[in-house]
């Protein structure tokens, strides 16, 4: 096969291919919709949360409930938009606590007694 042909079909191949899933399913987990109300007595377990992706343009919330039932929360309603804001101040919280502080200090101070410990490289000054 001419070379410039297997170049061009390879070229086309890759721009048809680009940007595909691996997975065609487009189904959101939560297709059958919605449960009303939820009684928040009722859930057993850590709600699942699942924001927009590729595979499903909305968010949902899956809680297990009392005899292993699955069952979808709407994500507007008052007790989804809680379990959200939870989530949200919990992803805060431990961001901010895995963040390190690192200080500068210069050699030479014009005011007052500089001391040094042995292998460390903060320097405190004295008034």
């Amino acid at each position: 096969m001419n070379p410039v042909i297997t170049f061009f079909l390879t070229c086309l191949l890759l721009l048809c291919a680009q940007g595909l899933p691996l997975s065609r399913s487009h189904k959101c987990k939560c297709s059958s919709g919605y449960v009303k109300k939820i009684n928040p007595k009722l859930i057993q377990a850590e709600p699942h949360i699942f924001h927009p992706s590729v595979f499903c343009p909305r968010t949902e919330i899956i809680v297990t409930i009392r005899g292993n039932q699955e069952k979808c929360l709407n994500p507007e309603s008052l007790l989804g938009k809680q379990i959200l804001n939870r989530n949200m101040k919990r992803r805060a919280g431990s961001s901010s606590s895995t963040t390190t502080t690192t200080s500068t200090s210069t050699p030479h101070s014009t005011i007052g007694h500089h001391t040094t410990a042995p292998n460390s490289t903060s320097i405190s000054t004295v008034l």
